[in-house]
Order: structure tokens, then sequence, then C-alpha cells
């Protein structure tokens, strides 16, 4: 299978890097497996015959890949000239209009190329539509890192809730606001003094309004509610109420009654962000940056599946992803024509 990386942040560039480590589980699954192009905002990289990963891993800028690299070309360009089988879009987050991810999604799926993605943005804004282009197309369109990072909520309801009804789901959705919440919880600080060490410790977003004002969590909200209650649910449907107003005695008043401050994402007859008390005996009253979700269905009753939701989580939900795509349809189909 032939695949492309969008985006040479973070989850990019540790995605490569556990391509390269994890070589030999990718290669006894399809032993074609190689990355023939890598973009950023500011050009791509593209090698029909693979990219040397180690290579790749070893440069700071994609300029310094020699001979392989476009200045100034985009991704869409890069995805028409590569024909490739996949596309793994890892752009930065925007939840506004979903760009630039949700063209490079667009232009991929209709071009009957199969696309992982840990990017919310396009989700909360074009969630159909990509569905759509999906299925009109045979393609897969997988988001596991979407939502609480490693926590696999879609792989689970997709592959062994496939005769469940879920009826509600809530969880704790944002690590960066359980860990402040918790901060005030064990050590009784402030808001401001938790929200200023999660700073110091690079936990917040740049803007940590988008952390603690809910609207991480809510986007989030509004991805479940589209993917697993097939529900049409825009980003401003969901209610939201962040965690600023959460005061220090509140958060000690609730525990001297065995009850803790978390702030929730709840989907059920409506959407919800919002601080609630959880009982500290409650499966959704974890700690530290950790996530949560909660199902409800009519069969299995209840399950809550807990997990770390960013960083290397991130990418190990990612590269599930792509595995899923390459056990399944994906190395199966016949290779495309290449473009010429």
């Amino acid at each position: 299978m032939n695949v492309l990386v969008a985006g040479f942040g973070f989850i990019g560039r540790d995605l490569i890097k556990t391509f390269h480590s994890k070589s030999t589980l990718i290669k006894e699954i399809d032993k074609d497996f190689k990355v023939i192009g890598v973009s950023n905002s500011r050009g791509y990289l593209y090698k029909r015959e693979g990219l040397n990963l180690e290579k790749l891993l070893s440069i700071s800028e994609l300029s310094k890949y020699p001979k392989s690299y476009q200045p100034r070309g985009s991704t869409t360009e890069l995805i028409e000239k590569s024909n490739a089988d996949l596309l793994v879009e890892a752009t930065p987050t925007n939840i506004k209009d979903g760009e630039p991810g949700l063209t490079f999604m667009r232009r991929a799926l209709s071009n009957g190329m199969h696309v992982v993605t840990p990017n919310k943005g396009p989700l909360v804004v074009a969630f159909s539509e990509l569905e759509t282009l999906a299925k009109k197309n045979d393609c897969e369109f997988l988001y596991e890192a979407t939502v609480a990072g490693a926590v696999p909520i879609f792989s689970l309801v997709r592959e062994c809730l496939r005769g469940d009804r879920i009826q509600r789901i809530s969880g704790i959705l944002n690590g960066t606001t359980n860990y402040i919440l918790s901060k005030m919880y064990f050590e009784e600080t402030s808001f401001e003094l938790a929200l200023k060490e999660a700073q110091e410790r690079g936990i917040t977003e740049r803007d940590p309004s988008y952390d603690v004002d809910g609207i991480d969590a809510a986007c989030k909200v509004t991805i479940l509610a589209n993917a697993i209650m097939k529900r049409e649910v825009k980003f401003d449907d969901v209610e939201r109420v962040g965690i600023r107003g959460v005061t220090q005695e509140a958060v000690s008043l609730a525990k001297k009654s065995n009850y803790a401050v978390k702030l929730i994402g709840t989907i059920d007859k409506g959407f919800e962000v919002a601080p609630k008390l959880v009982p500290v005996s409650h499966p959704l009253c974890v700690h530290g940056t950790l996530n949560a979700v909660h199902l409800e269905t009519d069969l299995a009753r209840e399950l809550t599946l807990v997990g770390y939701g960013a960083g290397k989580e991130t990418v190990s939900a990612v590269l599930n992803d792509v595995l899923t795509v390459l056990r399944g349809r994906g190395k199966d189909r016949p290779s495309k024509p290449t473009r010429i």
C-alpha cells in the first residue's frame, strides 16, 4: 500500500517514527507498505518507490530531504499526482471551517483513497459529507484518534457492539481540564494556579480557552453524536459551560461529600459539556490527564473505557486505524494505474 502523510508536525513526525519502529509488524500485514509522500504548508516530498523513513526522521525540515522536495507544492497536488492508496491527514485542527484538512480529505476520498485522521476540524464541520463520500467511493474513513486519544471508542462500537443500540454517552473528553480539576481536588490549589501549571507543563493548547471553555470537549461530543449515535449535530448544538467558574471551595465541598467536579460531555436527548458532580466511586471519576468514555447500551448495559488522550496515545490510534485499513479491503484492492 502506498501512503501519504499530510502534516509533518508533532503527530506527523511521531507517526513516521512509529512506522519506522513498527516496520516489521506492518510488513507482516502488507509487505508492500511504503510512505511515498509527506507534505506540510511549505511543500512536499514525493518518491514513488518510497521515502527512506530513517533519513526523513534525521532532518528538521522537509526541504532538507535531497532531490525529492517540491517547494511550494500543495498537498492537493501531491494527492493528485501520487495516486496513493491511503492518506493520513494530520494537519492542524481548525473547527471554524475544517481547512485545510477538509479539502485534502474531500480530494483523497473522491479519488478513491482511504483516509485516516486525528484531525477533529473536518469532522466537526462536515462529518456526514465525508462519510457519504467514503461510502460512494468504497473507501475507509477512520478517525479513532479524534476523540480520547488511544481509547478505542469507535473501534469498540464498530467491531464489538454491532448488535447494541447506544442509548447514552458521557465522558471526560479533555485531559487538560481533568488535570486542572484534579490539581484542585488533591492539592487544593486555585483554578488560576492549576491552569498556570498546566501551561508550564505544555498540557494546554496554545490558547487555553480551547480547553477550559469546553470547546475541545464540545467538538468531541459533536463527533461522537454523529459517528456513533447517527445524529445530525453541529458544534453550535452543544450547550457548553467551561470550568473557569469552578472555585476551589466548590471542589473541596464536593470532596467532603465523596464527589469530584469533572467537565463532562453528554450525549442523550440533548448535547452538553458542563462541570458535573461525579461520585468518587463512579468509573468516570478518573484523575490527572486521563480521559474516560461511558457507554449505556440496550444489551451490554454499561461500559467505561479509560485511557490517555494526547501525544503518543494519539499516534497509537492513528497507527491502529492504518493497520485496520491494511487488514481490510485496502491491501487486497487492485493496484491503481500510475499517473504520468
